[in-house]
């Protein structure tokens, strides 16, 4: 079946074939009869399993205030991708996870593989970096996952927003992007910070918006390492701003075009 997203109200007008739903943000929910894709970067079973946490995490963020995603249509269906983007809260990974149509492999630091914590996150396709960076088994394993053809999610800021705005980049997002050769796409998160910030024991309810970007331009990731971190860093700042449009419209009750993809 077909999902659903909702778009930010800068879009061409709406075409009558596409229907329009008004959105309550207390009460606005996410559909999640997405279809399953199974990856060839994991078994049968491990997906069906990725899904269901899927599924549970998007009812959990619809109870919490909703979550609605555009931009979907940018990711890949399949092979390797590498997905940056912004992080402001714990809720990111769910977030993203959530709305990706496709399942998702991201990085965790070392510290959080605990016995019970460590088995959750692998089966699910986390997998440890240390937490001053990633180190070259974290770099490796990215490759090799990427190879795989799996998408892997990585937050380049290195480390949780303090005030919710999107930091300076670590450097050596750079090297990766130039040596990955699969699609860059940028995305950001709006609302996960309002609803979790660094600091807070528990989260409050709120709603949250993802925003997926076109995938970065080969040439724009071929040039000085300088120059390509800031290109990353503008991208995801961009689709920031459409989710926190987006966002903004959801707290103020407004309608939006809804688009079967």
């Amino acid at each position: 079946m077909n999902s659903q997203e909702a778009e930010p109200e800068a879009v061409p007008p709406v075409d009558e074939n596409r229907s329009v739903s008004s959105y309550n943000p207390t009460c606005s929910r996410l559909p999640i009869e997405n279809p399953i894709y199974f990856p060839a970067d994991r078994s049968p079973g491990a997906t069906l399993w990725y899904a269901a946490v899927k599924n549970f995490s998007v009812n959990i963020l619809n109870t919490m205030g909703g979550i609605r995603a555009t931009g979907r249509v940018n990711l890949p269906r399949s092979g390797g991708m590498l997905l940056v983007s912004n992080h402001a809260s714990f809720l990111d990974v769910f977030a993203l996870g959530g709305t990706s149509p496709r399942p998702l492999n991201y990085v965790a630091r070392s510290t959080l593989f605990l016995p019970v914590l460590g088995f959750l996150i692998r089966s699910v396709g986390g997998f440890p970096i240390k937490r001053d960076g990633m180190g070259a088994e974290g770099l490796k394993e990215t490759l090799r996952r990427l190879k795989n053809g799996g998408a892997v999610i990585l937050f380049p800021e290195g480390t949780r927003s303090l005030d919710g705005s999107i930091g300076p980049l670590k450097p050596g997002i750079a090297g990766l992007a130039a040596r990955v050769k699969v699609p860059v796409v940028p995305a950001a998160l709006a609302g996960t910070f309002e609803s979790w910030p660094r600091g807070r024991l528990f989260p409050r309810p709120h709603p949250v918006r993802v925003h997926y970007g076109e995938p970065i331009p080969r040439a724009e990731l071929d040039q000085d390492p300088d120059r390509v971190t800031e290109c990353i860093r503008e991208r995801i700042l961009e689709c920031y701003d459409i989710a926190r449009a987006g966002l903004d419209s959801d707290l103020a009750g407004s309608n939006f075009d809804v688009e079967s993809w």
